[in-house]
């Protein structure tokens, strides 16, 4: 019998004591895995650097994470929006007119930015067909073209992409995938095309379980599927930003915040005399279109008291005075349109171009030394107050420092005490199981066995121990981490590398046996120097 037999007649022998030995290596190991995992992927995630932009211009009161995180994510809400006339500025390719900042020397690419609506728990995201590579009239940008990640660019794998002006969708693979969405079909009716997920209707913002939906009255039609890009873009529904303007609730919540920015709660604004309020807040009220009055109108009571009727402006202002009626107003308007179409089918929102918003835009500087960038930065730091100015690389470096990577090494180093604390049982089952076999390792003395053999035998059986345990944690530490990909990326649609191995994987796996083969050389000492004639009669 050599002495591979002899250790694995021993560990059967002791099967319950090995099993649970084993357990606790594989527990320690598979925690340090996994925890090496996220932190790794981690960093490729949230920590990433590679962003083919190198700035996210959002409200200048946000916060620069909250920005990065919905703008790059879609995680979290849209801290707040921007003047439409900032992306104008920053996408001109020609003088401006006189007052108006010069950034063509600095920018190379601006995509706006536009979110708030849903479909089927997926956000929808209003954008430019430059972000896809073409231009307005849907031909292909020659030269650079936008990037989400460096040196990696949006490609349909089906259809086309949508019309500047155009009730038209582009959809991300997983949107595709895992809502079983198709293009749209111009055989079918629209009706039958909603109905097999060829077109679509938004719903204003994420409901929850119990709320009931409010589902915007236009209709998108998709006419492209975008190729997997590994991000949370994938589940993302792209369409036309200016179609956004074209959802009569829109327009109805910008004049609302337009109030609301003057402290005025607008529920309590009679409707007959919401003109009289506009204008004493400096907004002309024959710029407001019709349709964006008619929302309006229906949050008003029907019915007003006297009181009402003999309130002054100022009187209003003070406090709003009206509360409002439970009693609504007819909503035989409830749906009307906020848009026309030209004579070439193209989107004419109501709402004035000087009020149109966003939420974000994706700039591209030109150079590559980051001066240029650097410069706008600076720019809307300093000198213009109405948008901030981020480095999306550089808030998720120092978010992944402050958060992640710090708790990561907390845990770490909880997994390497968890990894001691198993070396240490692996020396007492062996040092326990060396006292019940000393007549055993006795006889083998007296057979002819040397000091050195069982000395040897006693340190390869922990280091079998500390293999098999290594081996089995590994796995289940990469099983578990498929398990949190999975997760992550049903709820931020990007997923991390779960299978694959990094240098310090090895490194910890070489460890772990070498310390159980250490945790084993106090019972083969105490072997080693077992007297053969002493335990020999021992009983």
């Amino acid at each position: 019998m050599n002495i591979f037999q002899l250790i694995a007649k021993q560990m059967r022998q002791r099967s319950l004591s090995t099993w649970m030995t084993m357990l606790s290596i594989l527990l320690g190991v598979a925690l340090a895995i996994a925890i090496m995992i996220v932190r790794r992927e981690g960093q490729n995630i949230f920590g990433q650097s590679d962003f083919g932009y190198d700035i996210i211009l959002g409200p200048p009161k946000g916060s620069p994470l909250q920005l990065t995180l919905n703008t790059v994510y879609h995680l979290d809400q849209s801290p707040g929006v921007i003047p439409y006339q900032i992306y104008e500025d920053m996408a001109r390719k020609t003088p401006p007119p006189p007052g108006r900042p010069d950034y063509r020397r600095y920018v190379k690419i601006a995509v706006p930015f536009m979110v708030g609506d849903s479909y089927m728990g997926r956000r929808i995201v209003g954008t430019s067909p430059q972000m896809f590579g073409f231009d307005e009239d849907g031909k292909p940008i020659d030269g650079e073209k936008f990037q989400y990640r460096k040196d990696q660019s949006y490609e349909l794998a089906e259809g086309r992409v949508f019309g500047d002006r155009k009730f038209e969708a582009v959809i991300g693979s997983d949107a595709a995938e895992q809502l079983g969405m198709k293009l749209y079909d111009p055989n079918l009716t629209q009706d039958q095309n909603i109905e097999r997920r060829g077109a679509f209707r938004a719903t204003h913002g994420f409901p929850g379980p119990n709320d009931k939906p409010d589902i915007h009255k236009p209709v998108w039609h998709v006419v492209g599927i975008l190729k997997p890009t590994h991000t949370a873009n994938d589940r993302v529904l792209f369409i036309p930003f200016i179609s956004l303007y074209a959802i009569a609730e829109h327009e109805e919540g910008i004049l609302k915040q337009a109030l609301m920015k003057a402290n005025l709660d607008p529920s309590k604004i009679p409707a007959d005399r919401i003109d009289e309020v506009l204008q004493r807040i400096g907004i002309d009220p024959s710029k407001i279109p019709e349709s964006v009055k008619k929302q309006f109108k229906l949050e008003a009571p029907k019915t007003l008291p006297a009181a009402a009727a003999n309130a002054d402006v100022g009187e209003l202002l003070r406090d709003a005075t009206i509360a409002p009626a439970t009693q609504k107003a007819e909503e035989a308007d409830d749906d009307a349109d906020a848009y026309k179409l030209d004579d070439k089918g193209n989107i004419v929102p109501d709402l004035p171009q000087t009020d149109w918003l966003l939420s974000a835009i994706l700039v591209k500087s030109r150079g590559e030394g980051g001066f240029m960038a650097q410069q706008i930065l600076y720019n809307f730091k300093v000198i213009d107050d109405r948008a901030t100015a981020v480095n999306p690389a550089t808030v998720m470096h120092e978010f992944f420092t402050t958060f992640l990577d710090s708790s990561a090494q907390v845990l770490l180093v909880i997994a390497c005490l968890v990894t001691i604390v198993a070396a240490a049982s692996i020396m007492t089952t062996i040092y326990n199981a060396i006292s019940a076999r000393r007549r055993e390792i006795a006889i083998l003395r007296a057979l002819g066995a040397t000091r050195q053999r069982i000395l040897a035998m006693i340190c390869l059986e922990a280091g079998a121990l500390g293999v098999m345990g290594s081996i089995a944690g590994f796995l289940v530490g990469h099983l578990g981490s498929a398990v949190g990909s999975v997760y992550l990326r049903k709820t931020i649609g990007e997923g991390i590398n779960w299978h694959s191995m990094g240098g310090e994987e090895g490194i910890y796996l070489v460890v772990v046996v070498i310390l159980a083969v250490l945790a084993g050389l106090v019972p083969a000492l105490k072997a080693y120097r077992t007297p053969v004639a002493a335990n020999l009669v021992a009983e």
